[in-house]
């Protein structure tokens, strides 16, 4: 059995830490086993799960407080722990210094995963990313522009951020039970899924909403997710008095759950890298609003609709009016299997590496 290390900022109920807890649960844990490298604990999060697993984590200190202690730190959990295999996850190449630590710790299979298009600090990116490249075994990137964006002109490969398809399929019986539950029996519910950052453009969307419910009052926004934007989103949703309007459930861990719940998804980031929440509301038979800086890669049924994110927020509103008023209907999972989105597929690129 062999043992991969891999490191992230936390392992909380986000696009990264989905994706890992996707392949770790369904992955042979006989021939491969993960352990992990976090930065950041959070309240909520996979921890339990993790060792529930057979998994171990390493908390090491974050770069914000020593980055020398850092790289120290990660270089002896890879040298004590003898990893052959080290991943890090990312959207930016300044992570090469977590690789170069894994280096001089033993390990021999390097293995960057790209898990957007952008970042802030487009400046840092650029000057690390020759390093990045060089310290790589081998490049994931969840789509084509992921890669091109980590790793330049140099090669990937597409790894899809892939879901258990039949845990997400639409079902009318848990619809009814989940939208009692939340109190939305009557309400036409407009959801989103990501954590309460900046590039999620929340702000926006409470501008939709404020449009919204002139015309329709009985419209809910649910927000599934948390993180630095929380108290500014509460402090506009009072302003345009949306308070009750406006739901934030924070970090949930039953998010196939809750989509069924939703009539219409919502998603104008203003970039990404392939959103895995995306897909798994397209497998729920949601009709998906999202901004056309979206990947096509991400695109899987007839579902998905595209606007301009320079479109006003009375468009996007009457947008989702237009699709809440749609048949919701369960979609061809085979497409999705056939796009690669099926985790039982993908995990054995993982389980090859072992």
């Amino acid at each position: 059995m062999t043992r991969m290390l891999h490191i992230v900022g936390s392992m909380s109920p986000s696009g990264i830490g989905n994706f890992i807890m996707n392949v770790y649960r369904n992955i042979d844990r006989n021939k491969v086993q993960f352990d992990f490298i976090v930065h950041e604990h959070r309240e909520v999060s996979f921890d339990e799960e993790i060792k529930e697993l057979g998994g171990r984590l390493f908390y090491v200190t974050r770069k914000s407080v020593s980055s020398v202690r850092n790289f120290a730190e990660i270089r002896r959990v890879v040298k004590r722990g003898r990893y052959r295999i080290v991943f890090r996850h990312t959207d930016i190449s300044t992570v090469a210094l977590d690789l170069l630590a894994a280096r001089l710790g033993g390990a021999k299979v390097r293995i960057a995963h790209s898990h957007s298009t952008s970042t802030p600090n487009v400046r840092m990116h650029l000057l690390f990313q020759p390093m990045l490249n060089a310290l790589c075994t081998r490049r994931f990137a969840c789509s084509d522009r992921a890669g091109a964006w980590l790793y330049g002109d140099r090669p990937y490969e597409v790894i899809m951020n892939a879901i258990r398809l039949d845990q997400f399929a639409y079902d009318e019986k848990t619809r009814r039970r989940m939208r009692r539950q939340e109190g939305l029996e009557d309400a036409l519910v407009i959801g989103h899924v990501g954590n309460l950052l900046p590039v999620k453009n929340h702000l926006f969307m409470l501008d939709i909403m404020a449009g919204l419910v002139k015309t329709c009052p009985r419209a809910r926004m649910v927000f599934v997710g948390d993180g630095a934007m929380r108290r500014q989103i509460e402090e506009k949703r009072e302003v345009l008095g949306l308070t009750r309007e406006v739901i934030l459930f924070g970090v949930r861990t039953d998010t196939a759950a809750l989509l069924q719940a939703m009539d219409v998804f919502l998603f104008p980031s203003l970039y990404e890298g392939l959103p895995i929440a995306m897909v798994e509301a397209q497998c729920s038979g949601l009709p998906c609003l999202v901004s056309d800086v979206i990947t096509d890669d991400a695109v899987v049924t007839e579902t998905v609709h595209k606007m301009a994110l320079d479109a006003p927020a009375c468009a996007w509103a009457e947008r989702i009016r237009e699709l809440a008023a749609a048949e919701r209907r369960a979609p061809d999972y085979r497409l999705f299997a056939n796009r690669g989105f099926d985790i039982r597929q993908m995990v054995k690129t993982y389980e090859e590496l072992a």
